[in-house]
């Protein structure tokens, strides 16, 4: 029985991983069904949240500075979620010295969070295209040119970015974060060229301001949480594989469980109400792409419990049975063959089942810390 038990959990586990990656594997090589304008060049409002970010903001503004776009259609703002350090002083002394660029300052005091900030920001925004990036991160020069043109589709409403890591080997945590990006932008390029997708990255994500209202301050997730309300308005939320920026992970486990367990957290909470939407028949993400995201958030790290809980009872109660011998067998060669793959699959299912436990008792990440 326990053996039967533990190969069940084993195929479902890892069937729907399998399923899901051949799927989208092949979606993601079909190409785009969109209408491209090459020359689309609209006015657009740059928002960079910020809360103590003096070690980077003067060089962000100075990449926004020397990014490729007219400068008469672009303006910058500052949305400051209560900096306690001299951030806004910096960013003060960078205006007086580039005046060629329009910058203004949005404060928020007390601190009440990302999205808080954000939607205060919105309200200062005349572009018609809002773009935010945190301050951490660092475009190309050409990534508005690149790809602003996909939102002269009509049916596109935000289309988001992929980080590339600057540091991928700093350390064995970055060389598996790696893996993991490359298979999570490989996800998302699928879904897009399905309908959508709603996982949006912080470096990145351009709105048509007249596709929402705000930003989503419920599941602390702003960019993910304002692409799955903009799916609702009746519009695609893409990821566009050109928009490319560079950000670094943190290179030791213990960073690395803090900022993922906080990042899946807010995705359950996005997940859990497209769950419900989905029950309700009124979730317009298709249903390809909404069922397989809530099974690998909500359902496969109890999965994965279950496998290690009926594996450790198998080799326990019968310690020389053939599957007994198998599965150390099969770790080995995992181990040896698929390292990379094989680590990250198990450390971001730890990462998940401790996100899980933390949403389940009603733990909400709406600010975010510096690591």
């Amino acid at each position: 029985m326990l053996s039967f038990l533990f190969l069940a959990f084993l195929f479902i586990f890892t069937g729907n991983y399998l399923a899901y990656f051949l799927y989208i594997r092949k979606e993601a090589q079909k190409p785009w069904k969109l209408k491209i304008n090459e020359i689309f060049e609209p006015k657009i409002s740059i928002l960079i949240p910020v809360h103590n970010e003096s070690k980077n903001i003067q060089s962000k503004l100075e990449n926004i500075k020397n990014v490729s776009y007219p400068k008469e259609k672009m303006e910058v703002i500052i949305a400051d979620d209560a900096s306690e350090d001299d951030t806004i002083m910096k960013v003060k002394d960078f205006m007086q010295r580039n005046r060629g660029l329009q910058i203004k300052i949005v404060k928020q005091n007390p601190r009440a969070g990302k999205s808080a900030a954000l939607n205060k920001a919105l309200m200062e925004a005349a572009g018609d295209i809002v773009i935010v990036s945190d301050a951490d991160t660092l475009w190309p020069q050409d990534i508005l040119r690149k790809t602003l043109c996909y939102m002269s589709d009509s049916k596109i409403g935000a289309i988001t970015g992929r980080g590339i890591n600057r540091n991928p080997e700093e350390s064995w945590v970055t060389k598996s974060e790696d893996v993991y990006l490359k298979f999570a932008n490989m996800l998302r390029l699928g879904e897009s060229k399905i309908h959508s997708t709603i996982r949006f990255e912080g470096g990145f994500c351009a709105y048509k301001k007249d596709t929402f209202e705000s930003f989503d301050c419920e599941t602390g997730a702003d960019d993910s949480g304002t692409a799955l309300k903009i799916v609702q308005n009746g519009y695609r939320t893409i990821l566009v594989p050109e928009a490319t920026f560079y950000t670094s992970f943190p290179s030791s486990l213990a960073e690395k469980f803090k900022i993922k367990v906080r990042r899946a957290n807010q995705l359950m909470g996005l997940w859990a109400k497209c769950l419900k939407l989905l029950l309700k028949r009124r979730l317009l993400l298709p249903k390809s792409i909404a069922i397989p995201e809530i099974i690998l958030f909500l359902f496969n790290p109890i999965i994965f419990l279950a496998l290690i809980a009926t594996g450790i009872a198998v080799i326990l109660s019968s310690p020389l049975s053939l599957i007994s011998l198998s599965i150390p067998l099969l770790i080995l060669c995992l181990l040896i063959f698929a390292r990379r793959i094989f680590i990250e699959v198990i450390v971001d299912n730890f990462i998940l089942l401790c996100a899980l436990i933390t949403f389940i008792f009603g733990r909400r990440y709406v600010r975010w810390e510096r690591p």
